[in-house]
């Protein structure tokens, strides 16, 4: 495992033990007939002189798993069998034997089959503990001469699954007891997906720095391990604590890096500190690090956010000429920024330049664009471009599009269109809130249709929707 000295697993060999769960059988019949079959004979009839042979009832797993013992060296050929067995070997919708998705992990492993290793490991967190496959891993390490990232491809695989955040966290500790240590970059994905950035700070202080830990220099943190852990803290808005991870940084003497740089100006940003961010920008580059498409998506956000457009399209321009290729978030920020300062008509040239790039908006900012036409009374043009976006599968107009539209469409006085759309709206599953409510009793008072208003009040009280009347007396 990763550590000066490796970590072993208990004193004797269970695999060799025929009551122990962990025993493979490399002297049983069929795993020397299985073996020899795909190994002795051409690619093309191994497969049927594979399926040709005998099996005894039951076939043990422990002869199944010896087959990829046996294999070990032919790394795909071992792992083609692995797929065999689950199909053709083993009952069918039975959990694959622990023994075999350890063996076969550790196949994968050693042969930095990185992707095959991580299936099968996932395939076992469905219907095993983590102690249960760390201990199976572990009992058999050494027979198969295993690499030692087979237990960070596990601990990765209970990252990806997501079912399980505590999983990954006891396999770390396990890992750490056994004198071991994950991979700087393993670690890093692990403090990304703990729920708090103390956890996050915790895990870090087990791995890195109490007393006991050793690490060689390869497995020491690196910028990604401080940036998984400035993220941690961004994400839960304690960014006064970025110092914690900076100075452990120094105290590596482990260089920022560009990821570095964008989360701290982002917490600049978020907070509308657009000089401090700007500063941050300008010791980056004079540090002669470059900043990548997420650095200037940043800074455009943050000056869009702040009303600054002007400094964002020069941030847009200067991101052309470095000959960064802009993202669709970077159109996206543009078109809100315009939208939020009521250039509307800059927005939709930015638009325009965004669809031509096969790009297209999220349905957040969709709802920025038709609110802002609205608002500008162009009602109709505002339609127009939500019937556009929902010509896209993957689309899904928003409960704040519709209410604009029903909106402008009533102060227009054209009750019939926004009562169209207000069917359409909860078709989509979306029910009439007050803004619409309000938008038909402003619409059927301009009219004198007092009995629709008397209507519509009463239903408002039945459904608790404060009256304007009413608020407007409250306040």
């Amino acid at each position: 495992m990763h550590a000066d000295g490796g970590a072993a697993p208990s004193s004797g060999d269970s695999t060799t033990d025929p009551s122990s769960p962990y025993f493979i059988d490399a002297a049983h019949p069929y795993a020397a007939a299985a073996s020899s079959a795909l190994t002795s004979h051409r690619s093309k009839s191994k497969w049927s002189h594979l399926s040709s042979l005998p099996l005894p009832d039951p076939l043990p797993a422990s002869a199944v798993s010896a087959v990829l013992l046996l294999l070990r060296r032919r790394p795909h050929v071992a792992l083609s069998f692995h797929s065999f067995a689950l199909r053709r070997l083993l009952p069918a919708r039975s959990p694959p034997p622990l023994i075999l998705s350890a063996s076969a992990a550790h196949v994968a492993a050693a042969s930095r089959l990185r992707r095959a290793a991580i299936s099968v490991l996932s395939s076992a967190t469905c219907h095993y503990s983590p102690s249960q496959i760390f201990n199976a891993l572990a009992a058999t390490y050494r027979r198969f001469a295993s690499a030692p990232f087979v237990f960070d491809l596990l601990l990765l695989a209970y990252l990806r699954s997501r079912r399980d955040p505590l999983a990954a966290t006891f396999i770390a500790r396990r890992l750490l007891a056994s004198g071991a240590c994950p991979l700087p970059a393993t670690a890093a994905a692990l403090f990304r997906s703990l729920p708090s950035a103390e956890s996050a700070l915790e895990m870090y202080h087990q791995i890195y720095t109490l007393p006991g830990t050793r690490t060689s220099r390869a497995l020491q943190p690196t910028a990604q391990t401080f940036n998984s852990l400035l993220l941690a803290f961004y994400r839960q808005g304690k960014c006064e604590d970025f110092s914690i991870a900076l100075d452990e940084m120094d105290r590596y003497s482990c260089k920022h890096n560009v990821g570095t740089y964008n989360i701290r100006m982002a917490a600049y940003c978020d907070g509308r500190g657009m000089d401090k961010a700007r500063r941050l920008w300008d010791e980056m580059v004079q540090g002669g690090i470059q900043p990548d498409v997420t650095t200037y998506n940043t800074m455009i956000a943050g000056y869009c956010a702040a009303g600054e457009v002007g400094m964002a399209e020069e941030m847009f321009k200067d991101m052309e000429i470095c000959g960064i290729e802009p993202s669709v978030t970077t159109f996206e920020w543009l078109v809100r920024g315009y939208c939020r300062t009521g250039n509307v008509d800059a927005a939709m040239l930015v638009r325009a330049d965004l669809r031509r790039r096969s790009f297209a908006m999220a349905a957040e900012v969709v709802e920025e664009v038709v609110d802002a036409l609205c608002q500008k009374s162009r009602v109709e043009e505002g339609l127009g471009i939500l019937r556009a976006e929902m010509k896209r599968e993957d689309f899904t107009p928003s409960r704040g599009s519709y209410e604009a539209l029903i909106r402008g469409f009533c102060e227009q006085g054209e009750v019939e269109v926004a009562m169209r759309l207000q069917a359409e709206m909860a078709g989509k599953g979306f029910k009439a809130g007050a803004e619409v409510y309000h938008a038909f009793v402003r619409a059927y008072e301009k009219t004198e249709d007092f009995e629709m208003v008397e209507r519509l009040r009463k239903e408002m009280s039945v459904i608790g929707i404060e009256d304007e009347i009413g608020l407007a007396c409250m306040q």
